[in-house]
């Protein structure tokens, strides 16, 4: 019998940005149980969700993140804009958005190279197009109010729905660990962009 762990592909945040975007989380939840934030170490922009992982895929899915990276430059993106999913009505998932600052379309381009190294593989990406943000808060039942009027709010942007910029410039297999605090991941590869 395989053993299995679960796993994605992701783009860890830098300290700058996750200190902001775990402030908001923070904020968004005030006191209330029906959010539940990730760790501020755990902040990351996910590329591929992999999900089950055979232990034996590692190594492979590591030489394909290394092929998925040829090529790739270090990018500066923006964190902006807030929103949910499935909508902002209904939220389940409220993320920040994230937006290439050249607009030359890398990160998606990356997304894609990931996509299609992995395929490879026999993992095949999500259904739902390429929509890169940052999972802020994951709301377990109706959220307080001040979600919403955030959510609201965001629609007309604003100096306050600008959450930092920075350069992203590598990619991580990264380990969802069951065992510990909820949202708690591990980095198992990191591929530098550029080498």
């Amino acid at each position: 019998m395989k053993h299995l762990v679960r796993t994605f592909v992701g783009i860890r945040c830098g300290h700058a940005v996750r200190t902001r975007l775990h402030a908001l989380g923070t904020e968004l939840r005030g006191g209330d149980p029906s959010l539940k934030l990730p760790h501020i170490e755990d902040l990351h922009l996910t590329l591929q969700y992999l999900g089950n992982t055979p232990q034996e895929d590692l190594g492979p899915l590591s030489q394909a993140l290394e092929s998925a990276a040829e090529g790739f430059r270090p990018f500066e993106v923006n964190y902006t804009g807030l929103g949910a999913f499935p909508d902002a009505k209904r939220p389940r998932v409220v993320w920040a958005g994230v937006e290439e600052v050249s607009g030359e379309g890398t990160l998606r381009e990356l997304a894609t190279a990931v996509n299609r190294e992995l395929r490879g593989l026999g993992y095949r990406p999500e259904r739902r197009a390429f929509h890169p943000h940052v999972t802020v808060a994951r709301v377990h039942r109706r959220p307080p109010e001040r979600v919403f009027v955030a959510l609201r709010r965001a629609e007309g942007g604003g100096p306050e729905m600008d959450f930092g910029s920075e350069i992203l410039s590598d990619l991580k297999l990264i380990l969802s660990d069951p065992e510990n605090r909820p949202y708690h991941y591990i980095d198992l590869t990191t591929v530098e962009l550029g080498d």
